[in-house]
């Protein structure tokens, strides 16, 4: 395959509440800290003259020391933290311009049984294995669930079963 010219390093989501954030991604998926401050940032939106606000950013990272980063920033003042996003109703189809966080976890079956007891958390459906055909015509085969976190982030959470490592073998 050809080096592509670009390389995707992370996406840093807007959450309202953090410490949901923390206790998901970190707590229970055993993502690691990689950076965790706060500090004043231009708001994408506000008016370019517009003050900067304050905010916290929280960086975790996987196992890769370079790509596959999840960033979180959430806003400190006083207007960003008043407003709550209505909860997504958990048969609410994806419309265009939202995203699915697609994970790998080595026990989505335990990773599940954690999820079940975070306030906030809905679990769209229960673990189970699914099938999709490989570029040889082999069968990939995966056991995951999805869900929606605390701030509204649709989340895909699967394994391998087996040795399998890869869709496109």
């Amino acid at each position: 395959m050809k080096k592509a010219p670009t390389d995707f390093r992370r996406i840093t989501l807007l959450v309202h509440r953090m410490e949901p954030a923390l206790a998901i991604y970190r707590d229970i998926l055993g993502m690691h800290t990689y950076y965790d401050k706060e500090g004043s940032v231009s708001v994408p939106g506000d008016p370019p003259d517009a003050p900067k606000s304050p905010a916290r950013l929280v960086i975790l990272q996987c196992n890769d020391p370079y790509v596959g980063m999840l960033g979180f920033m959430q806003l400190l003042d006083a207007t960003a933290s008043a407003t709550a996003p209505a909860p997504r109703p958990v048969d609410a189809r994806l419309r265009p311009g939202e995203g699915v966080l697609v994970m790998t976890h080595d026990n989505v079956e335990v990773a599940y049984e954690k999820l079940k007891g975070v306030e906030g958390v809905q679990l769209v459906d229960e673990p189970r294995v699914t099938e999709f055909p490989r570029g040889d015509g082999g069968v990939f085969r995966v056991e995951g669930f999805r869900f929606l976190d605390p701030n509204g982030f649709f989340v895909d959470l699967h394994q391998a079963v087996g040795n399998e490592r890869t869709l496109f073998a």
